[in-house]
């Protein structure tokens, strides 16, 4: 794992100290909700959890993004005596964000998720998404963002539909 989080943390430090005199660096921190589709739903019901991300401006309506966080789905009971295991995720992807109109945007991510229960091993992350951008009073902005998660381990394929709602500073 140390291969893949070595590159991904030197991209995201040439960033940050490209972006101190630019100001083109964001950093959002949001909630997040998901809720477990195609077979995943059978074990597992609704997720939640935190993720941080940074956005590095690269044209005016483009945006390269890095997101890590952590998640947990509960588990389902299945019969009497056995209820599934919570499964646990802890994604670290990186993607691009463009904005059609306003603060309209679409993006995807993909990248490498770590699953507690369902796989032990690294798996590919992939998400799709769409969301809002708009600003508050005080001059920051709030993120809504609808998404599509997939996993992809040995184990197969997980996915989930989330929301994510973030506070940019």
């Amino acid at each position: 794992m140390t291969k893949f989080f070595v590159p991904f943390l030197l991209i995201f430090i040439s960033l940050s100290a490209t972006a101190q005199t630019e100001r083109t660096l964001k950093f959002s921190v949001g909630a997040e909700l998901g809720f477990a589709s195609g077979s995943f739903s059978n074990t597992h019901s609704i997720g939640t959890g935190l993720t941080a991300q940074a956005e590095y401006q690269l044209a005016e309506k483009l945006r390269a993004t890095a997101t890590t966080g952590f998640l947990v789905y509960a588990g389902k009971s299945q019969g009497t005596n056995l209820k599934n295991t919570a499964q646990t995720i802890i994604p670290i992807r990186g993607g691009i964000k463009y904005f059609l109109a306003g603060g309209v945007y679409v993006g995807a991510q993909s990248g490498l998720a770590i699953l507690g229960s369902y796989d032990k091993n690294v798996s590919f992350a992939y998400s799709p998404l769409f969301g809002y951008e708009f600003m508050t009073k005080s001059g920051k902005s709030l993120d809504a963002t609808l998404k599509y998660d997939a996993y992809s381990g040995s184990n197969g394929t997980i996915g989930a539909i989330g929301v994510r709602l973030a506070y940019v500073f």
